[in-house]
């Protein structure tokens, strides 16, 4: 093993189950053997390849002799790890099926589906027997050969019925695809594939008031002599994608993926524009908004400053600036008077010439007279005006509507929501339908308007608050720190990874003493530097416009909810999970955009394909490619395509935007709890489902044999492999690993480096994510079931509430360490106590409160 061969082979050194020294008998070299296992189930040679080495190296005297210590010591690794041992038979065989494949993509499409079945059953039992023969031992290897030719060929005859096309079915398919669009294909939102053909998207009825789906448009499918028959549009979505699908998969199958791209990127230039209105705002404008606290005159004066004010009460900004009395009062004014005429200058809504400043009423306040404190404070209201006219102008722009078509809004509308309705209008338009154009504007309500609102809901606030208590803590940091490794490496490859790393470092130490980092695309320039939990917050006062119903939402004290938010960033700053979310974050843009420059920079045809499949570049038109390849060969990171690509980059495995997140988390807050902690994992399931399950299903419907069919079967294997060995191993054991931190855990790292140990992580962290949490198979080891359907924060609620229940109970019954269950309970899932500790637990193996002597 050259020179690290003593470091391996140390007797009980910890490593030594993993790279043990080759002995006689039982003795094996795990690699090795795992190796042999898998060329065995994939080509039946392993154990010959393995034998021949021995030879070559001198390990064995004779063929005999290298053979049979070959098998001894693949049987001894299987029996010793069978988990191992099944995962590396399963990939062995899926790779074993992949190279008949092969075969099968050269079969012909023609003759009836008898002739493919005996081509590819013929060719199935040549492998069979080959494999059957190679595979066999001894004396029996004939007897292998005859079983493998007979199964070789019952499976390609299967294979070759089913999993192959004649020339017609190929081009059935193919015109079955195209049927599922509408007209308006080339149009800018329809895109070259045009909108699809659904009907009206269903939803819950305590979502959104019903719809008469009677109206959906229908096409003629068969003329009769006695009539005509029609058939509805089909395949909208109901109540599951609402829950499952991300809000972005949610247009693309009910609109198109054109559309899907356009909301996306609305999204991601709103939240741009946002971010540097915070940076004023935070600002320029702090110490006014507190001297309009502490100035009731100056307040006064701000919201009189209106056309609906009666003539002699109205204000303009003469009068404004008289009252002014300090120099920095009156610096106040000028800068009020001159942002606000700014924003005025880019609203598409015009007041007239009479001076005009916004206003914000506070909850429960009616009537058309008013005081001054039923305001709310003028640079709130200010910003409010701010964002509303940026998010529509974005939204415009990226959809091409122009705004100076627009009329006012009516009803206390948004800016936003009119240009929504635009969008609606502009896509029956441009060839969809009236249910899918509908569609269009519910997707986009649901992603740039509900998702900014209800953030003061009980449920919203609930699942905040357990995602603080149980995430907050130096061992999720380490969790996390894996993110800045699968994803990148997965999406782009370790070459743009590696090239990104050295600069995410410096990006990171540079981030703490408030260094702009020259070409790095950081979470600023993505509008995300502000969101503490990894993930799209949806904390309270976020709403561009807070005119929500609110019989619909159960809400909780706006003042109550602020400070209950600044206590859960508190915990995720200072345990270290903003850092390490955010450095994750911005590996996973940067090394997107290190790649695209990469594949830019050369712009050979095979690169420029390559790039054009990127995630990065989904849903864009021919010309918005070259616009986007231009800009990153030119290293132009301000650009908005590259700032674009980078968040449509990230979007696809980080769950930070609202196109990213299911359609009900948004239009449901009260229902947010439900996806507390869970909305990476339902990122995995979707970005599985659209690397690994659409292309399957392509591959069966175009047929092996043809060569979109082939192409798609080889990305489905690669894109399974390749998340198997990142999100699977990789992340699976970087998880064990920080488990074993935990003094409190009976973890230990010699434990992890076997084979059990890394197959054992693997299944439980695939199992976790592809089934958005619902399973995990390790659960039992904690006290908790391998299936649960309970979020976290139903768990939250029931200890929260039933802990001091049952103190009550036991107080009044006068048993002893009556306060135990309230203490458990808050140990695990009280901000603050539960963050402390876990710290304990990793620090010094005890719990909070039994380190107190509060509990035994």
């Amino acid at each position: 093993m050259g020179k690290y061969s003593n470091l391996f082979a140390s007797p009980g050194g910890k490593y030594s189950n993993l790279f043990p020294d080759e002995q006689e008998g039982d003795d094996y070299n795990s690699f090795r053997s795992a190796a042999t296992g898998f060329l065995e189930s994939a080509l039946g040679v392993g154990d010959e390849f393995d034998a021949t080495a021995r030879l070559l190296t001198g390990e064995a005297a004779n063929w005999s002799q290298a053979i049979d210590k070959s098998r001894a010591e693949l049987r001894a690794f299987e029996r010793d790890n069978p988990n191992a041992a099944m995962i590396v038979n399963t990939a062995g065989f899926g790779a074993g099926l992949f190279i008949p494949g092969m075969g099968i993509a050269k079969i012909a499409q023609a003759g009836t589906k008898l002739d493919r079945a005996m081509k590819v059953g013929a060719l199935g039992a040549a492998e069979g027997a080959v494999y059957g023969f190679l595979s066999g031992e001894d004396e029996g290897r004939l007897t292998s050969a005859g079983v493998g030719a007979a199964g070789g060929a019952a499976l390609g005859g299967l294979a070759g019925a089913y999993l192959t096309k004649n020339i017609d079915e190929v081009q059935e398919a193919t015109r079955k695809l195209d049927a599922q669009t509408y007209k308006g294909k080339g149009s800018f939102i329809g895109g070259e594939q045009g909108f699809v053909r659904v009907g009206k998207a269903k939803e819950p009825s305590f979502t959104r008031k019903g719809r008469d789906t009677s109206l959906s448009e229908r096409q003629v499918v068969d003329v009769l002599e006695e009539g005509t028959a029609f058939k509805p549009a089909t395949g909208q979505s109901g109540l599951k994608d609402s829950v499952y699908l991300s809000t972005r998969e949610w247009i693309a199958k009910n609109v198109g993926e054109r559309a899907a791209r356009l909301a996306e990127d609305s999204e991601i230039m709103i939240r741009h524009d946002q971010r540097e209105i915070d940076e004023i705002f935070d600002t320029v404008f702090l110490d006014a908004a507190k001297r309009f606290d502490e100035n009731s005159m100056l307040k006064n004066m701000a919201v009189r400053m209106n056309e609906k004010i009666q003539e002699g009460r109205r204000v303009s900004w003469e009068d404004f600036n008289k009252i002014a009395r300090t120099p920095e009062e009156k610096l106040m004014v000028r800068q009020l008077e001159e942002q606000t005429k700014l924003l005025q200058d880019m609203d598409f809504v015009k007041f007239g010439d009479m001076d005009y400043f916004p206003a914000k009423t506070l909850p429960g306040a009616e009537g058309n007279k008013l005081r001054t404190e039923d305001y709310d404070n003028p640079i709130v209201a200010l910003k409010d005006f701010a964002e509303d006219i940026s998010a529509a102008r974005a939204l415009a722009a990226r959809f091409k509507i122009d705004t100076a078509t627009l009329g006012k809004p009516k009803g206390g509308e948004s800016r936003l929501s009119l240009v929504i309705n635009a969008i609606e209008k502009e896509a029956k338009k441009q060839g969809a339908s009236s249910d899918v154009a509908a569609n269009l504007a519910n997707g986009l309500r649901s992603q740039l308007i509900a998702a900014k609102q209800g953030g003061n809901t009980v449920g919203a606030v609930v699942r905040r608050v357990t995602s603080a208590a149980l995430l907050g803590n130096p061992l999720n940091a380490v969790l996390n720190m894996a993110e800045g490794v699968t994803a990148p490496v997965y999406q782009n490859g370790i070459a743009a990874w590696a090239k990104t790393l050295p600069k995410a470092i410096l990006a990171t130490f540079n981030q703490q003493f408030g260094i702009r980092n020259k070409g790095w695309m950081s979470n600023r320039q993505l509008g995300l530097d502000k969101e503490f939990m990894g993930e799209l917050a949806n904390v309270g006062k976020r709403a561009m416009n807070d005119a929500v119903d609110s019989s619909v939402y159960t809400k909780l004290n706006e003042g109550f909810v602020q400070n209950v938010d600044k206590v859960n960033q508190a915990l995720y700053k200072y345990s270290g999970v903003q850092t390490v979310n955010r450095m994750g974050q911005e590996i996973l843009s940067n090394s997107a955009i290190q790649r695209g420059i990469d594949l830019a920079t050369k712009g050979t045809e095979k690169s420029l394909a390559k790039l054009r499949e990127h995630d990065g570049m989904r849903g864009l038109t021919e010309n918005e490619f070259r616009a986007t390849v231009k800009a990153l060969k030119d290293k132009n990171l301000s650009s908005p395509w590259v700032i674009n690509f980078a968040g449509a980059s990230m979007n696809k495995w980080q769950p930070v935007s609202a196109s990213t997140l299911p359609k009900a988390f948004h239009d449901n807050p009260n229902g947010r709890m439900a996806y507390s902690m869970l909305s990476y994992m339902n990122k995995q399931l979707n970005s599985v489902r659209l690397d690994v399950g659409i292309n399957m299903m392509k591959a069966v419907d175009k047929g092996l044999n043809s060569k979109e069919g082939a192409e798609a079967a080889r990305k489905a294997m690669l894109n399974a492999a390749k998340y198997a060995g990142l999100f699977g191993v990789a992340a699976g054991m970087w998880d064990d690993f920080r488990k074993t931190l935990d003094l409190s855990n009976d973890k230990y790292l010699e434990d992890l480096m076997t084979p059990e140990g890394i197959s054992s992580a693997m299944m439980n962290q695939i199992a976790s994510n592809l089934t958005s949490g619902v399973v995990n198979i390790r659960a039992e080891e904690y006290g908790g079931s391998p299936i649960s359907f309970k979020p976290a924060p139903i768990s939250f609620a029931e200890s929260m509430l039933g802990g001091p229940t049952e103190s009550l109970i036991l107080g009044i019954t006068g048993e002893e360490d009556a306060l135990d269950p309230t203490l458990r309970a808050f140990q695990t899932y009280a901000p603050g106590v539960a963050n402390v500790d876990r710290v304990l637990r990793v620090t010094t193996g005890e719990r909070l409160f039994e380190n107190l002597g509060l509990l035994d």
